[in-house]
């Protein structure tokens, strides 16, 4: 089998798809087609992992595609998925727009299509059939709860944050933004006086917060709200190099899980951890088989994650393989 696979998976990246291939259906179990945005992180080879591991676990034959942060590259990826005439697509988008015309296409062909990861932006909920991901939302209000719990034992009159944002155009952006500022909200003393834009990338996380220590904007900030931990590590290499002991009085706040995180979180210099759980492949493996029964599956399927903090037992924190 695994050679098999490793044959399909040569013809279809040498012909690159660009028309239909005949397969004999009675002869193969189903086959997925996945793509996915990129592999920026550690986070995102675990979400990779995840979803391949237990679509083969079950017998489905995967073939994968790697957008490298890149749009245009996805939908050239989907076109060669609906060449091939696979029997699913699963999306995780780079971001919310732009996919309403390759979709409509995998619709017209009677491909269906699940998202996972981050959502997508559509005038046709009818386009894909389930997202399978996190609550960003809630990912973005938890980050703000621990920041409000934290200010009601402060004295402080003003608590200034600098929130560094992720990728524009992203679902995991724009909800973790708007959950923050809501729950923040309650207390009039917590203010966002600086938003930076770091891609969910570290070496762009490292690079605006080394602008911001130069140009003297950093200096009146309280807490660090980063969107994920690749950038949390990298604003912590640019004050480790530029301002060492401005980082051991921030409040500082981050997304994802990640071990590196994890690990700092433990030694007292990142505060709290709030999970983006990328292990989704049982989940999503679940609503691939329901759908291909026959079964009606919910439009929206949400992961379970929890919050990470010093405020809890973190000898209890499970080990991170990411």
């Amino acid at each position: 089998m695994k050679k098999f696979l490793f044959y399909l998976l040569t013809l279809f990246i040498l012909t690159g798809c660009t028309h239909a291939i005949d397969r004999d259906e009675d002869a193969l179990s189903p086959v997925v087609g996945f793509s996915q945005s990129g592999t920026e992180s550690n986070w995102r080879k675990a979400h990779t992992d995840s979803i391949i591991t237990e679509l083969e676990k079950e017998d489905y034959q995967v073939l994968y595609r790697n957008g490298f942060l890149n749009q245009e590259r996805q939908i050239q990826d989907i076109r060669r998925f609906i060449a091939y005439k696979v029997d699913l697509i699963i999306l995780a988008p780079l971001v919310e727009s732009g996919w309403d015309t390759v979709l409509t296409e995998a619709k017209d062909a009677g491909i269906p299509v699940i998202i996972v990861d981050r959502n997508i932006q559509t005038s046709d909920s009818d386009l894909y059939i389930t997202h399978v991901g996190p609550s960003f939302k809630a990912e973005g209000s938890r980050a703000g709860l621990y920041l409000s719990n934290y200010a009601s034992q402060s004295s402080e009159s003003t608590i200034n944050v600098l929130e560094l944002k992720g990728l524009e155009n992203a679902a995991s952006t724009t909800l973790r933004h708007e959950g923050f500022l809501e729950t923040i909200g309650r207390d009039n003393r917590i203010q966002v006086t600086q938003t930076l834009q770091g891609d969910f990338i570290r070496s762009k996380g490292r690079e605006v917060i080394r602008t911001a220590l130069q140009d003297g904007t950093f200096n009146a900030i309280d807490v660090l709200y980063s969107h994920n931990d690749e950038m949390t590590l990298g604003a912590l290499e640019a004050l480790k190099e530029l301002a060492p002991d401005k980082s051991d009085e921030l409040v500082i706040i981050s997304i994802d899980g990640q071990k590196d995180a994890i690990d700092l979180l433990k030694k007292g210099i990142i505060n709290c951890v709030v999970e983006c759980n990328p292990h989704v492949g049982w989940y999503v493996v679940n609503a691939v088989s329901r759908h291909l029964s026959g079964s009606k599956i919910p439009k929206e399927i949400y992961v379970p994650e929890t919050v990470f903090s010093d405020q809890g037992d973190l000898s209890m924190i499970p080990t991170r393989n990411y």
